[in-house]
């Protein structure tokens, strides 16, 4: 049997399909370090995001709050200086985070510090004491750092979010003045993690995808576009970061757990009502659409 031998076009035209192609995520913001903490190496900042284009935003309902990942408290390889109160334009890319909100902390959020003390039985003590809650919120990765100085005309503050993806899942939120749409995007960026256990396709890396939500006011863009959207369709966003405050309370959160022995703990509550009246501010930071593109 004769034995085939590939073209030099047909292997580039091979080649091609096995280049990787990345979905767009950038996103913009400028603001005032509220607080700086560390963690696992990296440096965290809470950033106050002024929507209004000034560096020092006096009006809370005009600003945002954004938590920004410096990793290894670098930017370009190179360490920064920062502390509260600076104000900094930062440049990067958005991704998930999933961490665990101890009990403890629910309750010291809530001004509820003594009700284990108060309303738990002893012997359920050790297992209440144990439990935490699976949270998810969005972080800003900073690639760029930038100090700016009040008054500073050189540094030109953009709020802007650019991002691709598949559309992985829709749901609806219903308010007293309508209906609004959110999409969570599968995000394939350069910085997804690659899987060790899995191949992806024509030889590339698996990865393992972030995951971003958009908003749609009423299930349209800003512009007022009604736009239809339906899972696994391919999306273009741009848009600018909004963030949803929401509360919570502790019944909600123990019974999102699933488990029966919490179930059980909770019907031994000495004040079971109070399960309900304790509640914690949540936040979910998510992209307001300006437009979208959808392919296909």
């Amino acid at each position: 049997m004769a034995t085939k031998i590939a073209t030099p076009e047909k292997k580039a035209k091979q080649f091609k399909r096995s280049v990787e192609q990345f979905d767009l995520n950038t996103a913009t913001v400028a603001g005032t370090i509220i607080r700086l903490w560390g963690r696992s190496g990296d440096v965290f900042a809470r950033l106050r995001v002024l929507l209004r284009g000034e560096l020092r935003e006096k009006d809370d309902t005009q600003s945002i709050y954004v938590t920004i990942r410096i990793p290894d408290g670098t930017i370009a390889g190179q360490p920064v200086t920062l502390q509260a109160d600076d104000v900094i334009l930062v440049k990067g890319y958005l991704t998930h985070t999933n961490y665990d909100e101890t009990l403890r902390k629910f309750l010291n959020v809530a001004g509820e510090s003594k009700f284990l003390e108060e309303n738990i039985p002893a012997e359920d003590l050790d297992t209440w004491r144990s439990i935490q809650f699976k949270r998810q919120n969005a972080v800003l990765n900073a690639i760029e750092l930038t100090p700016v100085l009040d008054g500073d005309q050189k540094v030109e503050i953009v709020h802007c979010v650019d991002l691709e993806g598949i559309t992985a899942r829709t749901w609806e939120y219903r308010h007293d003045r309508g209906v609004d749409l959110f999409l969570r995007l599968a995000i394939y960026d350069e910085w997804t993690t690659i899987s060790r256990e899995k191949q992806g396709n024509f030889g590339r890396p698996f990865r393992i995808p972030h995951y971003v939500n958009v908003l749609l006011p009423d299930g349209k863009t800003m512009q007022g576009k009604p736009v239809n959207i339906a899972v696994k369709q391919r999306i273009r966003v741009r848009g600018e970061l909004r963030d949803k405050g929401y509360r919570v309370t502790l019944r909600e959160s123990l019974m999102s757990l699933g488990s029966s022995e919490i179930a059980e703990m909770m019907g031994r509550v000495i004040n079971a009502e109070k399960l309900q009246e304790i509640s914690a501010q949540q936040e979910s930071l998510h992209v307001l659409a300006n437009a979208v593109i959808v392919y296909g």
